[in-house]
């Protein structure tokens, strides 16, 4: 029987080396992935953006992006339903993020605002196909018009030539409410967010887009980990 012949040490030390290698290699394939961070999310009803679909559950062109970005910064985020109201009370307690659209110096001031917008939204009015189109909020304010109740467009309290913007403003509860005012006739316009290249749930009415506004994610200030929860977003958001 042949004699094995014993390997020269510069082999041993070669043979060691990819044995540990292949060890480590294997250990790292068998570590579980590190788990996604859970977050809470509040959004409230402003379609097409932010709203529950047929099955309660969040939807809309915001809700995608925001799930995305959050999904990126390895959060796992789980959306929560609330009036503004409640939603702005619940930053201060259990909810994470939210989103703030054109945030003025004071949000900035009161809330953690991420570095870029998530996403742009269209600032405009519904109307009737045969009701005069309008072009800007300048136009706008010689009419009466309407406006959910809970969207508040505090940016526009920033702009001198809109001081007297809100007078001659309605306070509706939701979307149905303010097509069906329009379609009866009793208003002409309804202000609100939208997007041009979706279609209105009516063929009779019709969108004029004023000017596209940024939307952020936010945090409360008061939120005991709200320097590292933002950086995380800030870091993807970078990503050119």
């Amino acid at each position: 029987m042949a004699r094995r012949c014993p390997l020269p040490p510069v082999f041993r030390a070669c043979l060691a080396t990819a044995r540990s290698a292949l060890l480590l290699a294997a250990g790292f394939l068998c570590t579980p992935a590190a788990r996604a961070e859970p977050v809470t999310y509040f959004y409230s009803d402003l379609p097409p953006f932010e709203y529950s679909n047929s099955d309660g559950a969040a939807t809309g062109l915001g809700i995608s992006r925001v799930d995305k970005l959050l999904r990126q910064a390895g959060f796992q985020p789980k959306f929560e339903f609330y009036s503004l109201s409640r939603g702005l009370q619940a930053l201060e307690n259990h909810i994470d993020f939210s989103a703030v659209v054109a945030p003025t110096p004071a949000q900035r001031r009161e809330l953690k605002i991420s570095v870029a917008p998530v996403y742009l939204a269209e600032l405009g009015v519904v109307r009737l196909r045969s009701t005069k189109r309008l072009s800007s909020l300048e136009q706008l304010q010689h009419y009466p018009y309407l406006a959910l109740s809970e969207t508040r467009f505090a940016f526009l309290q920033q702009r001198p030539e809109l001081a007297a913007f809100a007078v001659k403003r309605y306070d509706i509860g939701n979307q149905q409410d303010a097509y069906r005012l329009l379609l009866s006739g009793r208003y002409d316009y309804y202000l609100c967010y939208h997007a041009s290249d979706v279609a209105l749930s009516n063929p009779m009415l019709v969108f004029d887009s004023f000017e596209q506004l940024p939307v952020y994610l936010m945090l409360s200030r008061q939120h005991p980990d709200a320097e590292r929860l933002m950086q995380r977003v800030d870091a993807v958001l970078a990503k050119p």
